[in-house]
């Protein structure tokens, strides 16, 4: 469910976010995690999920009959068991992760060390974000030096500590988490949860893990990260240009 869906109390963890899994999830392990996203809704956090073996049934009924449905026994649980439930059971080559983090920390870091050298990022007295045109521009003495193109690639929150990718924010705007989506669909071909999963228990170095990896699918010239009211927002930078050289 989203953000704004109803509420459970939960023993263990108090009010959060109301989700729901098949028996299975719930009391299995390396079990498969099969996410069932609203066409309605398909940005959500933490949509429902059940296990391979009711996958398997589901294609086989070809929709949620009586049968399938009796099978599932879906059951509510809140969203800190559900991160608990799906990390138990998710399946993943750990492997194929990470080599590709560490593919693209080496892209972005050669990247990144011309950017910051190319437009003197670092020393500019102010920066300042706008979602709407998409831009990150650095100033001094109150006048425009670089303007950059960028796109977000997602938070974290040290209120929760976790990681939550820009295409689940509602608060961006879409054409700046458009390409976020990118990685999501990277993430499903994997089938990596850290790359598929909208949000996720984590750390800034994890934010860092995962703006590598958006910067080399996107082949982007950098990378920039920003304090937020609690924690830090990540954004690839697209392109980038002097307005007017620094003396």
């Amino acid at each position: 469910m989203s953000d704004s869906e109803s509420l459970v109390s939960c023993g263990e963890h108090g009010e959060r976010n109301a989700c729901f899994v098949c028996c299975h999830l719930k009391e299995g392990e390396a079990l498969g995690f099969n996410l069932g996203y609203d066409p309605e809704a398909p940005d959500e956090l933490y949509p429902a999920a059940w296990c391979d073996a009711c996958e398997v049934l589901l294609e086989q009924e070809g929709e949620w009959t009586d049968r399938a449905q009796t099978e599932a026994d879906i059951q509510l649980v809140c969203s800190a068991c559900y991160e608990l439930i799906r990390a138990r059971n998710w399946r993943q080559d750990d492997e194929v992760l990470v080599e590709l983090i560490s593919s693209s920390f080496a892209y972005l870091q050669a990247q990144q060390e011309r950017f910051m050298a190319d437009y003197c990022i670092g020393s500019h007295e102010r920066w300042d974000w706008d979602q709407n045109s998409g831009t990150l521009l650095f100033s001094n003495a109150g006048l425009p030096v670089v303007e950059c193109h960028v796109d977000f690639v997602g938070s974290f929150s040290s209120r929760s500590d976790s990681w939550r990718w820009a295409w689940a924010n509602d608060s961006f705007v879409e054409p700046i988490k458009a390409r976020s989506r990118e990685v999501r669909a990277l993430g499903e071909e994997l089938g990596l949860l850290s790359l598929a999963c909208a949000q996720w228990p984590g750390d800034p170095v994890d934010g860092w893990e995962m703006t590598a990896v958006m910067a080399r699918q996107l082949n982007a010239i950098g990378a920039y990260r920003v304090p937020s009211e609690a924690g830090f927002l990540y954004m690839t930078v697209r392109d980038a240009r002097w307005v007017r050289p620094t003396e």
